[in-house]
C-alpha cells in the first residue's frame, strides 16, 4: 500500500472566481480517498483579504492553501480575445508561469481552472505516468472539429484544453516552455484561444493524453450522461452553473459543492453580453408589458431568467424555438409553434440569424412594431 503523500495543485484566479474556487477545493477534498493531502498554490494579481481567509476556511487543518502574488505587468503584450473578453480575464496567462514561480518544486504539479469540479479521487490522476512527456491533457474536443488547429501548425487531434494539465516540473523547465510561450505572448500577436493557443504550440509533441473524462467539456457532454463517468466537469462554455438561466447537466454537482462551501449564501448571478443589454433597453423602451422570447438556446434563456427576477412587470408569456431542447423553461411553456398574438411583443433573442428570424415572422403576418429585435428590419 502506497504511503500517503502531499499532492501540489495551482489555481489562477481573481476576485470573482473565489466561490468558484472554493466550489473546485471542497469537491477535491471531498473525493480524497486515499489518505493523500493537498498543497493549493492560487496565482492572482490581487486577492481580497476576505477571500483569502474563506479559501483557507474551505481547505481546513488537513490540506494546506498558499497565495502566490503574480506581477500582471508581465503580460502587458498579452490578448484576451474579443469572444471571450466578457468572461476571462488576463489572469488566464499565468498558469504558464507555474513552473517558474514554484522553483522549488521538482515533482509533477496539477493545474485546474477554477471553473470546473472533480468527481473522484485525483490520486488516480497524480499516478498515471507521463510517459517521458512534459504534460498529460486532455483533448479540445470542440477545436479538434475545427480547423483552428491546422491555422496554427498544429494537428486538429493533438490540440488540448488547457483547463487541465498535468506539469513534470523539470521536464518543463528543460523545454524551456514557459520562456517559449513568453517570447510569443510578447510578439503582440492576437490569438483566439488566448493563452491556450500559446501553450498548444509550445507544447506541441510533448504531450501525453489523458482520457476525457478527465476534462469533461462542453462539447463533449454527450459521452457522459451517467454522473460517475465524469471524473472532472470543465464548465467551459459561455454558460456557468452558478448563472440562473444554466441547464448544464452538471449544474447541481457544481451547486451541491457550493452549498458546502463558506460561500454557500453567495447568490447566483445573471450574465448578459451586450447584445442581451441592448435588447432588454429595448424592451424597457417600448414599455411592453407582455412578451414571446422567441428562441430558447442560452440567449434566449438568459433574457427570461433576467426579466423573471430583475423586472417582474413584465409578463413572459412564452418561449418560442424552432428546434426546442425542453417543454418548459422556469415554468414557461416552449412551443415550436408560433403562437396567436393578442398585445404580446415577441423578442427575437438571436443575434447571428436576427433578420432571418424577423423575416420569417413578417412572412406569418407579424407587424414589425410586434417585434423587438436588433437587426436592419427592425
Amino acid at each position: 500500500m502506497n504511503s500517503p503523500q502531499t499532492l501540489p495543485m495551482v489555481f489562477c484566479i481573481d476576485d470573482n472566481f473565489a466561490p468558484h474556487l472554493a466550489a473546485l477545493l471542497t469537491s477535491i477534498i471531498a473525493n480524497t480517498q486515499s489518505g493523500n493531502s493537498f498543497i493549493f498554490y492560487v496565482f492572482s494579481a490581487e486577492l481580497s483579504e476576505e477571500n483569502k481567509m474563506k479559501l483557507k476556511h474551505t481547505v481546513g487543518e488537513n490540506h494546506h492553501i498558499a497565495f502566490n502574488h503574480i506581477n500582471a505587468k508581465q503580460f502587458e503584450n498579452s490578448q484576451v480575445s474579443q469572444c471571450f473578453s466578457s468572461r476571462l480575464s488576463i489572469v488566464t496567462y499565468f498558469r504558464i508561469l507555474i513552473p517558474e514561480v514554484l522553483k522549488e518544486l521538482q515533482t509533477k504539479v496539477l493545474f485546474m481552472d477554477a471553473d470546473m469540479i472533480v468527481n473522484t479521487d485525483l490520486a488516480e490522476l497524480f499516478a498515471i505516468d507521463l510517459n517521458g512527456q512534459v504534460a498529460g491533457v486532455v483533448k479540445d474536443s470542440l477545436v479538434e472539429k475545427s480547423t483552428h488547429a491546422q491555422s496554427l501548425g498544429i494537428a486538429a487531434e493533438s490540440y488540448f484544453n488547457a483547463g487541465l494539465i498535468m506539469m513534470d516540473l523539470p521536464a518543463w523547465r528543460q523545454k524551456e516552455i514557459s520562456r517559449k510561450a513568453m517570447e510569443l505572448i510578447n510578439l503582440g500577436k492576437n490569438f483566439k484561444f488566448n493563452d491556450q493557443d500559446i501553450l498548444n504550440i509550445t507544447l506541441e509533441r510533448n504531450l501525453h493524453f489523458f482520457d476525457d473524462a478527465w476534462n469533461v467539456q462542453q462539447s463533449s457532454l454527450e459521452r457522459f450522461t451517467v454522473v460517475k463517468d465524469a471524473k472532472a466537469i470543465h464548465y467551459n462554455g459561455a454558460e456557468k452553473p452558478w448563472q440562473f438561466a444554466s441547464i448544464h447537466p452538471f449544474t447541481q454537482l457544481y451547486l451541491h459543492y457550493k452549498g458546502l462551501s463558506p460561500y454557500a449564501d453567495t447568490p447566483l448571478v445573471h450574465f448578459l453580453d451586450e447584445h442581451d443589454k441592448r435588447l432588454i433597453e429595448r424592451i424597457f423602451q417600448t414599455q411592453s408589458t407582455h412578451i414571446y422570447i422567441y428562441g430558447a438556446g442560452q440567449k434566449g434563456r438568459r433574457l427570461a431568467s433576467y426579466l423573471q427576477t430583475e423586472a417582474p412587470e413584465i409578463s413572459l408569456v412564452g418561449m418560442i424555438d424552432s428546434s426546442p431542447q425542453m417543454t418548459v423553461f422556469n415554468g414557461v411553456q416552449v412551443s415550436s409553434t408560433l403562437p396567436r398574438l393578442k398585445n404580446e411583443v415577441i423578442v427575437v433573442a438571436s443575434f447571428a440569424y436576427a433578420d432571418e428570424i424577423v423575416e420569417q415572422l413578417m412572412q406569418r403576418s407579424v407587424p414589425l412594431n410586434r417585434i423587438i429585435a436588433l437587426c436592419d428590419r427592425v
